[in-house]
């Protein structure tokens, strides 16, 4: 195979690196983020019958906590914290004799995390997320695949979400010319989170959509919208077999960003968003940005 030929279309398989950040309670206070809102342009534009390849990616997230919606959907003032996530991630791209046609890939996402405010600090290694993805191409420019992630709570206490977590999604994209869209939606279980000193509690499940449109304006130069939503049902006491008052939650955000595509193995992406609509949840209000090198 011509390695050439293939190197530019492989983009890194998506980190669900993010919804750790999302579950995060650092100082009993919701965290803000939609899960696997990470994603650019061309992330599933992936290739079949290829060698084997790898890929490290470096993705970064800051978000100011200022605003936050309450159970009724009004904006008001949020919890005031300032949070910066690292997503580290090694990808392994390969493929078997037995299904030339399925590309295939194993990853593992370590989260470097630190939640700031007056009077308030957590950082530290977050609970890394091993994962594997398959894919098939149904046509020459689209991409269709499942990939799924699984949460090991393993990271430090300051940071840990101290809950076994899956994440399993459908991916996709296609590309019409210079146009490429984008995107996954899929769903977070989590096992019951055991507390010292107080009563264990049922996470609710989150449903997500991410969905991103790009333009290839140019050789380097690649500028894309995108739209992403959650919604997650309410926590349970476990003891008190009770509903947790405004534990659910749902947003909906906006974004926009430019890919600079450096060489075919090199890449940054680099993306605002912002909540328009939610519910119990922080309003999102963040800068994110992927480097990515491929080998």
């Amino acid at each position: 195979m011509n390695k050439s030929k293939y190197i530019g279309s492989r983009k890194t398989i998506v980190s669900a690196a993010i919804f750790l950040f999302f579950f995060m309670h650092a100082a009993n206070v919701n965290a803000s983020g939609i899960p696997l809102n990470v994603i650019g342009p061309h992330e599933y534009a992936l290739p079949v019958n290829y060698d084997s390849f790898n890929a490290i990616v470096q993705y970064g997230f800051l978000q100011t906590d200022n605003m936050a919606y309450d159970n009724n959907g009004h904006r008001g003032s949020g919890p005031g914290t300032t949070t910066a996530v690292g997503l580290t991630k090694y990808v392994h791209f390969f493929t078997v004799k037995s299904l030339p046609d399925v590309g295939l890939a194993w990853e593992i996402v370590l989260p470097e995390i630190s939640v700031q405010k007056p009077g308030f600090s957590a950082s530290g290694i977050g609970d890394p997320l091993p994962g594997f993805a398959a894919w098939i191409k149904p046509s020459k420019n689209s991409t269709l695949g499942l990939q799924s992630f699984l949460s090991v709570p393993v990271g430090s206490d300051a940071v840990s979400d101290k809950t076994w977590g899956s994440l399993t999604t459908i991916i996709g994209d296609v590309q019409l010319g210079d146009l490429d869209i984008c995107g996954h939606t899929g769903y977070i279980f989590k096992s019951t989170r055991h507390q010292t000193g107080v009563n264990d509690v049922d996470p609710g499940s989150t449903f997500h959509a991410n969905l991103r449109f790009g333009y290839r304006a140019h050789k380097y130069l690649e500028p894309f919208l995108g739209v992403d939503y959650q919604v997650t049902g309410s926590s349970k006491d476990e003891v008190t077999g009770q509903k947790i008052v405004n534990s659910n939650s749902n947003e909906t955000a906006l974004g926009a960003g430019m890919m600079l595509n450096f060489t075919d193995s090199m890449n940054l992406t680099a993306r605002y968003d912002y909540g328009v609509e939610g519910k119990n949840t922080p309003v999102s209000n963040s800068l994110n940005f992927k480097f990515a090198f491929i080998w």
